[in-house]
């Protein structure tokens, strides 16, 4: 093969591969609405310094249950409470929730707050089941918070 049929094979190849790279990288981008992103915001406990949704596995998942091996995530979900001059981190796992898990980064920033999502499963798929399990996640949080005596109630 003559020299200049490689270099433009390669150049072909290059431009083949930054492409399929953009579009990866474009189907990772920021999958959530302003109406989200303000409802998040609204939704958002002054306490917590950050929450994150994400696909978790099981609890409760034992060896040779077969709950992997459907491939079913559950709704994760994590936050970091600002709470008597210390932060706090809760995590809850949503077992019983239908419908996909949502990925969500919420962090407070100095001028309000960083409504991000980056995952797999963006809010963008389904607004109503993301705005629902959202909800659920908040409360799940603060009900296991506020259960824990040692610890302040929410306002």
């Amino acid at each position: 093969m003559p020299r200049y049929a490689s270099s433009s094979f390669r150049r072909a190849s290059a431009g083949i591969l930054l492409a399929a790279i953009s579009s990866l990288v474009g189907g990772c981008s920021d999958g959530i609405s302003e109406t989200d992103a303000a409802f998040v915001t609204a939704g958002t406990p002054p306490q917590f310094e950050t929450l994150r949704m994400y696909g978790a596995a099981s609890d409760n998942y034992a060896p040779g249950s077969g709950a992997h091996a459907a491939g079913r995530l559950h709704q994760g979900c994590m936050a970091i409470i600002r709470a008597a001059g210390r932060d706090v981190r809760e995590t809850v796992i949503l077992e019983d929730e239908p419908g996909p898990s949502f990925d969500l980064d919420v962090t407070r920033t100095s001028d309000g707050w960083s409504v991000t999502s980056d995952g797999l499963t963006p809010p963008s798929t389904d607004p109503v089941g993301f705005r629902t399990r959202f909800t659920h996640c908040v409360n799940a949080i603060r009900d296991k918070y506020a259960a824990e005596p040692e610890k302040a109630p929410f306002n």
